[in-house]
């Protein structure tokens, strides 16, 4: 490689790794900004500016690179934001497991993923670098079912003083703030359960990731980590995974959980004239599926919201800071 070429290719890999470091900070507003690092005919310079354009590298585009790994990665590089680069590059943008983003090019720190969990997806766009995974977005929509049913409620309380004969004038206004209005409330049991159903999948992920701790296991705990009912997981994950039993079935809140949440999800899941089976509770799945309302969908709420903290101060520790998502999920849905 003639020494020209030897500068164009340091001056490129800079110029992507810096790139990328942008990227993540949110710094394009178009992708073209993003491609110039890769598309300027580095060769056709002049040597001199060549020569300076390596000098300044040196001097503080590398320092500026180094600063920006060490401080939000462990074993990232200039080498390896460069070839980052070119994943972005081929598809504007990217979207892979945390597991394997770590694997290919190195862990993301503690204080930048912010209690982000193992499992989750990281995705680096125009909008910078971004964490997504079930449970944010489960949680994100029981509050926008929330605050349709907050909304609804209050236009539904200018229909109450009216007598009958009103109400039919105005049965097409009415007509469509009830089904807002039940629509969220059956939308929101729904997240509620699979919010509660994705967090307990995604301990069992996280800790199906150690496999000393896996191997130590009996088969039947091996089966409940890979594939128990809902009722195991809430029942066995906490003597499992946390090291120590944190409740029975007849505990608050898995309790109220099985008996009050269950039933009104599996009434939607799973809807039929036919009662579900005695074994089951034998309770008659299209009556849970007709009383789903604002008052329940509320009460499901609080359910899931004292189950996942509980879940979270057993297995992490009362004195652990609980994770970003849930922070702001309960501060959102305070209003219940």
């Amino acid at each position: 490689m003639k020494s020209r070429e030897k500068e164009a290719l340091i001056i490129r890999q800079a110029n992507r790794a810096s790139a990328v470091g942008k990227l993540m900070l949110g710094e394009y507003d178009d992708w073209y900004d993003f491609l110039k690092a890769d598309i300027e005919d580095l060769e056709s310079l002049p040597r001199r500016m060549l020569k300076a354009r390596k000098s300044d590298i040196k001097k503080r585009l590398s320092g500026e690179i180094g600063k920006f790994c060490g401080k939000n990665f462990v074993g990232m590089n200039q080498p390896k934001l460069s070839s980052l680069y070119e994943r972005i590059k081929a598809d504007r943008g990217l979207e892979m497991s945390l597991e394997c983003f770590e694997v290919e090019f190195a862990k993301i720190k503690t204080e930048v993923l912010r209690g982000h969990p193992k499992h989750a997806t990281v995705e680096i766009s125009l909008w910078g670098l971004k964490f997504k995974y079930p449970e944010h977005f489960f949680a994100n929509d029981i509050v926008e079912s929330l605050t349709i049913i907050q909304r609804t409620e209050e236009n539904l309380d200018s229909f109450k003083e009216k007598n009958h004969a009103k109400l039919k004038d105005e049965a097409e206004n009415l007509s469509k703030l009830l089904s807002e209005h039940f629509f969220a409330s059956r939308i929101c049991i729904l997240c509620c359960f699979n919010l509660v159903e994705a967090f307990l999948n995604g301990l069992a992920w996280d800790f199906s990731k150690d496999e000393k701790k896996m191997l130590a296991l009996s088969n039947n705990q091996k089966k409940i980590i890979q594939d128990g009912s809902i009722r195991n997981k809430l029942l066995k994950y906490p003597d499992i995974i946390g090291g120590s039993q944190l409740w029975t079935e007849q505990d608050d809140p898995v309790k109220s959980f099985l008996e009050k949440v269950k039933p009104y999800r599996d009434s939607l899941v799973h809807p039929s004239p036919f009662s579900a089976p005695e074994k089951f509770g034998g309770y008659d799945k299209l009556q849970y599926l007709y009383r789903i309302d604002a008052e329940k969908a509320k009460d499901t709420v609080s359910i899931i919201t004292k189950l996942i903290q509980a879940l979270m101060e057993h297995i992490y520790g009362q004195e652990a800071k609980q994770p970003e998502w849930f922070q702001d999920f309960t501060q959102a849905v305070k209003f219940t």
